[in-house]
Order: structure tokens, then sequence, then C-alpha cells
């Protein structure tokens, strides 16, 4: 496989990617960024810290669900 066919294939990753998090909610956008970076080689690093991120994001964003809960309620 030459370098243009696995850029090529890691653009198509990427883009299936992305049109995961646009469907999905935000707080599973990092998850589902952060796993798929980690499938590449070149990238196991930033996959990590986006991971860990999106994992401590969305245990914040419960936590203030919760803790304001009584305010979404009509």
């Amino acid at each position: 496989m030459t370098s243009m066919e696995r850029a090529s294939v890691t653009k198509n990753k990427f883009f299936l990617a992305a049109v995961v998090i646009t469907i999905l909610n935000p707080i599973f956008s990092g998850l589902i960024l952060g796993l798929t970076m980690l499938t590449e080689p070149d990238l196991k690093r930033e996959g990590r810290i986006v991971t860990l991120f999106a994992l401590v994001w969305g245990a914040i964003a419960l936590a203030l669900l919760i803790k304001f809960r009584n305010l979404l309620v009509l």
C-alpha cells in the first residue's frame, strides 16, 4: 500500500467518524473520536488525551445536569 492510498484510507476513517459524531450526542463525540484515533499508530497519544478529556467532561456535564435538574422541569 502506497502512502497516498494509506492517506486516503485514514481520511475515510475520519470522515466516517465525523458522520457518527454529527449523529450522536456531543458527549459521545469525544469518545468516538478518541477511540478512532487510538486505532491509528501515529495518533495513540492524542487518542488517549481525547478519550480521557471526553470522560472527564462527560462526568462534569452529568454532575451539573443532576445538580440543576429542577431548573429543567417545566
